[in-house]
């Protein structure tokens, strides 16, 4: 471990709180063993650690969950660098990891070596201990790179100073959990803000992110289907008189518009009818009906999710009782030949606070996004998250899978199951006889 520069805790991009930091290890710090090994060590059958028992702090990026005392175990889920979560106070074995294998509450074991530790004075606990808002549109406060500019991280040669690591494009995002002013490799002092990592940026390259206000709609009783999203900007409703059309009330980009349920077409034009009197061009918004086929499996409260790829609609359900309508955007390609192989049924299977160990790399075509937010995964692989970087939800765009704005994210996220347990930052296999929650991705 590094020794801790002072650092400042935010909500914000600042905050005149003083901390300390260490650098966060990797999701492979700590022992290993063979495969073998991990595949001849049984799962213990263990009483869950009290609630009110003694703590493991995670003091790296990741830190594993595994379902067995042994590193080459299956990991069932993760910890970030600051949580801390109630263990048994004593460790199972130490067979492997000279701080000892610790069950932790509700299931799995840590090992308390290099990325997590049993001394709740460890200086990246108090570094990292800005906890995630589970109840916000996001979690931390998010920033976006306003030019190209250095990646450091702390140097452990010199007091007080930093060392570049690497390059950030324009347009970069990230969340910024902390401030610290140091050196840079030319000698001058830099604020510094504080990534999730523990790695820095320029506080001064740095705009907050303005991520999109749009969200879906709650539905209360079957009447509140058809309605409309508007998908363009620049668009109006209209009045019709016979077989012509004259503008009316401008509609806001996003703008929800109730419907009635008749259309009607004026030459190729198609309408459909407001219920406020007006029209609005089939062209200009995206229509949610009533969905009249169900698959086998909607019954009773089973929670599913309903997304189409063409439409771009994103829809919860219980059962047969649609919950809540939104828009999503679909990687592309499930728009091309090889489309098929995106559909089907599937299971939720893990969730994660921020998308922490995704490569920053994989979201967009020409910019770095760390900490992607409500990430849910599916038994294909598929992952479902919140896109603080756009606002073109409803509309085909980039290289990422199912993306839902930030207060739409969150709410999915608190909705399907499994729950994350206390004081973890990802699930990656649900809890022993957890209900299930689906979804279906379709034409």
């Amino acid at each position: 471990m590094l020794d801790p520069p002072a650092v400042r805790r935010v909500r914000g991009i600042a905050l005149p709180v003083v901390l300390l930091l260490t650098a966060c290890g990797s999701h492979q710090d700590g022992p290993s063993l063979s495969k073998a090994t991990a595949e001849d060590e049984s799962i213990p059958n263990l009483p869950e650690p009290p609630a009110n028992g003694p703590q493991l702090g995670a003091v790296a990026n990741i830190t594993p969950v595994f379902e067995r005392p042994a590193t080459g175990a299956r990991p069932i889920g993760y910890l970030h660098a600051g949580a801390r979560v109630a263990r048994a106070a004593e460790p199972y074995s130490r067979r492997g990891c000279g701080g000892g294998w610790y069950p932790v509450r509700p299931r799995g074991f840590v090992c308390a070596t290099e990325s997590a530790t049993i001394d709740m004075a460890h200086p990246t606990l108090a570094a990292m201990a800005l906890s995630p808002n589970l109840d916000q549109a996001l979690p931390y406060a998010y920033a976006r790179t306003r030019l190209e500019t250095p990646l450091f991280e702390r140097d452990a040669t010199r007091d007080d100073a930093v060392r570049e690591v690497g390059k950030l494009r324009r347009r970069a995002g990230m969340a910024v959990v902390g401030s610290w002013s140091a050196r840079d490799p030319e000698g001058n002092t830099q604020r510094l803000a504080l990534l999730t990592n523990g790695r820095f940026v320029k506080a001064v390259d740095l705009e907050a992110a303005e991520p999109s206000p749009f969200h879906g709609v709650e539905l209360s009783k079957k009447d509140d289907l058809p309605f409309a999203f508007v998908v363009k900007r620049g668009v109006h409703a209209f009045n019709l008189e016979g077989d012509t059309s004259r503008k009316v009330d401008a509609l806001d980009y996003h703008e929800v518009v109730r419907l009635t349920g008749r259309f009607h077409s004026v030459g190729d034009v198609k309408y459909w009818a407001t219920s406020d009197g007006h029209w609005v061009r089939h062209r200009d918004v995206l229509v949610v009906q009533q969905r009249n086929a169900f698959p086998d499996f909607a019954q009773g409260n089973q929670r599913w999710i309903d997304v189409s790829v063409v439409t771009g609609t994103f829809t919860l359900y219980e059962g047969r009782r649609p919950l809540f309508v939104t828009l999503c955007s679909v990687n592309r390609d499930a728009h091309q030949a090889e489309g098929d192989k995106w559909l089907g049924s599937f299971d939720i299977t893990g969730k994660e606070v921020t998308l922490a160990a995704r490569d920053a790399n994989s979201f967009a075509e020409s910019f770095e996004l760390f900490d992607a937010p409500w990430g849910i995964t599916t038994s294909s692989g598929m992952q479902l998250y919140g896109a603080f970087w756009h606002d073109r939800f409803g509309v085909d765009h980039g290289a990422g899978s199912i993306e839902l704005s930030p207060a739409d994210a969150a709410r999915v996220y608190q909705w399907v199951t499994p729950q994350i347990p206390e004081g973890w930052h990802g699930l990656t296999t649900p809890l022993a006889n957890t209900d299930k929650t689906k979804i279906v991705i379709r034409k």
